[in-house]
């Protein structure tokens, strides 16, 4: 499962801190993201990558603020997993609330800078583990004749970032960071391909072959 980490806080640096007590209720907000992705490509190597983006938000009224639609509207532009929705709201709205009843009570303009981190669930290398004793111990039979690829030409796959999101031709979900194959043409998230390879040798989409495990 991914972990979430989120903190919305006033951003005083843009904030308006113009007094306008004749217009207590006309307030309007700035929200800003900066949101992380961290994915963690090999847990027992510690390898990781982040990506951080920036969203603004601007000029929003507190009362549509104050709908969680609203912000549920913003996270789904943004990409950010379902799961995280209620960590990110619940503090978006103590943020907002904190800031309209406390000290900021008096000014119209009003930011806030959230900080937003997801990080990806790494692969789990024991179940690769486990996959490959599985394919060995079933042998070809069960595999259609098919013959896996060389353990050491599955680890040598090159890790990339997908410049132009596409998909995974195996699982049929966006790819973001993924393992390119030998063709270089085609990427697929790195369990999806291990899991591939571990029952045969070819590239899913052009059959490109690796060197097998019987290979000399």
């Amino acid at each position: 499962m991914d972990d979430y980490y989120c903190y919305a806080y006033p951003d005083i640096t843009f904030t308006n801190t113009k007094n306008i007590s004749s217009c207590p209720n006309e307030k309007y907000f700035n929200v800003e993201f900066d949101y992380t992705n961290m994915y963690v490509l090999s847990e027992k190597n510690f390898e990781t990558f982040s990506d951080t983006k920036r969203y603004n938000f601007s000029n929003v009224s507190k009362d549509q603020l104050m709908q969680e639609s609203t912000i549920v509207s913003w996270l789904s532009q943004m990409d950010v997993p379902e799961d995280a929705f209620r960590y990110v709201v619940a503090d978006i709205f103590k943020c907002a609330r904190d800031m309209v009843n406390g000290v900021y009570k008096n000014q119209r303009d009003l930011s806030i800078r959230v900080v937003l981190s997801v990080t990806r669930a790494s692969e789990d290398e024991t179940d690769d583990d486990d996959d490959d004793n599985h394919e060995e111990e079933d042998g070809d039979e069960e595999n259609n004749g098919l013959i896996p690829a060389a353990k050491s030409c599955i680890e040598e796959l090159e890790v990339v970032k997908v410049e132009k999101v596409e998909e995974c031709a195996i699982c049929l979900n966006d790819v973001i960071i993924g393992v390119a194959m030998p063709c270089l043409s085609h990427t697929f998230h790195m369990k999806c391909i291990r899991r591939w390879l571990n029952r045969g040798n070819s590239c899913p989409l052009c059959r490109i072959q690796l060197p097998t495990r019987t290979s000399k």
